[in-house]
């Protein structure tokens, strides 16, 4: 399965460029198998989810969130459908402990994209990946970033970030299964070998 762990909508995100189903159809346009919708503070209702799954089977359309904690980190959360995701005051250790509770995955998203350092306590409240590439996370951090994953054990991902349409397809990760669901995709994440794709070609599969 090609997926895009990290993807805007234009109806619940204030930034997205483009509407939910100008996204997917891009995405299948682009080759990718699958999108996880990962808006800004908001969840995509399972009723519309299960629309648009029925809609473009058979790409599959996951629903996640991208939490901004109050240290200004921006952390995905894949596999807890639960609108307490979608509260403003959230700090990172709340965060880590909410969602672990629920069985959820943590990816921490576009690191160094404004500071030169990783604003969360990474060490004492290990998440499950971070970003190491998207149109969004710094090239110039990549050394970093795969030191940070190599130290701490985390997965290395690959997504687009993408807000508009136009940026749908250059960054993905290839998994080895299908997933059929969002417990499914948490444990191909958690345990699956992962490709990683990006504009310069494909990157070693870390922690597989």
């Amino acid at each position: 399965m090609r997926i895009d762990l990290h993807v805007h909508t234009q109806e619940r995100s204030g930034c997205g460029k483009s509407p939910e189903l100008a996204m997917i159809e891009a995405a299948i346009a682009a080759g990718l198998d699958a999108v996880v919708l990962t808006d800004h503070d908001r969840l995509a209702p399972p009723e519309r989810l299960a629309e648009l799954n029925a809609r473009f089977a058979p790409f599959r359309v996951f629903g996640g969130v991208e939490v901004t904690v109050l240290e200004g980190e921006h952390i995905s959360v894949l596999g807890v459908d639960d609108p307490a995701l979608e509260r403003l005051d959230w700090d990172y250790p709340a965060l880590h402990g909410f969602v672990r509770s629920r069985g959820g995955f943590l990816i921490v998203n576009h690191p160094f994209r404004y500071v030169p350092t990783v604003r969360v306590d990474l060490e004492g409240y290990p998440p499950d990946a971070i970003e190491g590439y998207s149109h969004n996370t710094p090239l110039a951090s990549e050394g970093e970033i795969l030191a940070l994953a190599g130290s701490l054990g985390l997965r290395v991902l690959s997504n687009s970030d993408a807000h508009h349409v136009d940026r749908l397809g250059a960054y993905y990760n290839v998994l080895q299964t299908d997933p059929p669901s969002d417990a499914a995709l948490v444990a191909a994440l958690r345990s699956g070998p992962i490709a990683l794709a990006r504009p310069n070609g494909f990157g070693a599969r870390p922690l597989t």
